[in-house]
């Protein structure tokens, strides 16, 4: 491992990772994982646990701000780490065996379908007896499930938003495959987790990267100290991450909390297509 890597790009990094995973919780490794690699020339598996490392900090920092504002879902958060959880593990374990390139590829096509899916659409009016048809349906599927229901105060609005939880089983079963992505690339479940609550379970923009920074907390920390038990985990790195990641997360959260959700959907959506565009880049080796 090489010791003279730049503080600055590390720091730079952390930042960068902390606001926007904050933000979007996304986590934030979809920034640390390239420049590790990209800009410092470090080996994936010390880029990836590192960026799990951060990504704890990360996660929890922003997650006590959505806490005490009363956007994090708990209820959900906690019935969804039940998958979540071993997938990371599951991922951990995978991650020495795979095919880097082609995992790295197969994750940009996904990024890239994510965007798209998660961009504003113009929505198809329905008749009012259609809605009304519709509503009676979604009141009978979701009737078993009432008790994950939630509500917090928007202030970007100015006003109290009150929600249904929709589809948990499928949340529980993609929240798998997200913690199997969160320690397989470093990256963080965020990428699943945050469209399949808001567009799968209907949840609100913000309630879902409030809750998904409560599930990043579960998986990186789990996935973490696997890689930090396969001696992946170096501390000259993490350190100059850990404090700016810290800085940025507190900084994001605080922004997201007063951000109309139009605009946080847009900002997803466009990091979502440039990631994933380098990241396609480099498994074909267009960056050397």
């Amino acid at each position: 491992m090489p010791a003279d890597v730049n503080i600055w790009i590390l720091a730079g990094a952390g930042f960068a990772a902390g606001l926007l995973g904050s933000m979007l919780g996304v986590g934030g490794g979809l920034i640390i994982v390239p420049v590790l690699t990209l800009a410092l020339g470090l080996p994936i598996q010390y880029a990836i646990g590192s960026s799990l490392v951060s990504i704890v900090i990360n996660a929890c920092t922003a997650t006590s701000v959505y806490i005490r504002t009363h956007m994090t879902n708990l209820k959900l958060g906690l019935l969804l780490s039940c998958t979540l959880v071993p997938g990371a593990v599951a991922g951990a374990f995978l991650a020495a065996g795979l095919s880097s390139p082609v995992l790295t590829i197969i994750f940009g096509l996904l990024m890239l379908y994510v965007a798209y899916v998660m961009m504003p659409k113009k929505q198809r009016r329905l008749l009012p007896e259609q809605i009304e048809a519709a509503k009676i349906v979604h009141e009978k599927e979701h009737t078993p499930h009432a008790w994950l229901d939630g509500y917090y105060y928007d202030p970007a609005i100015n006003e109290e938003i009150v929600y249904q939880v929709h589809r948990p089983v499928i949340g529980m079963v993609t929240g798998f495959f997200g913690g199997v992505i969160s320690s397989l690339l470093g990256i963080g479940g965020g990428i699943i987790n945050v469209p399949v609550m808001n567009q799968l379970m209907k949840v609100p923009l913000k309630a879902t990267i409030a809750t998904s920074s409560l599930l990043l907390c579960f998986t990186t920390m789990t996935g973490s100290l696997i890689y930090a038990y396969n001696g992946y985990v170096a501390p000259y790195i993490i350190a100059p991450l850990i404090i700016s990641v810290y800085i940025g997360a507190r900084l994001g959260a605080t922004l997201a909390h007063r951000t109309r959700s139009t605009v946080l959907i847009t900002v997803y959506s466009v990091f979502l297509v440039l990631t994933a565009i380098i990241m396609i880049l480099k498994a074909l080796n267009v960056f050397g």
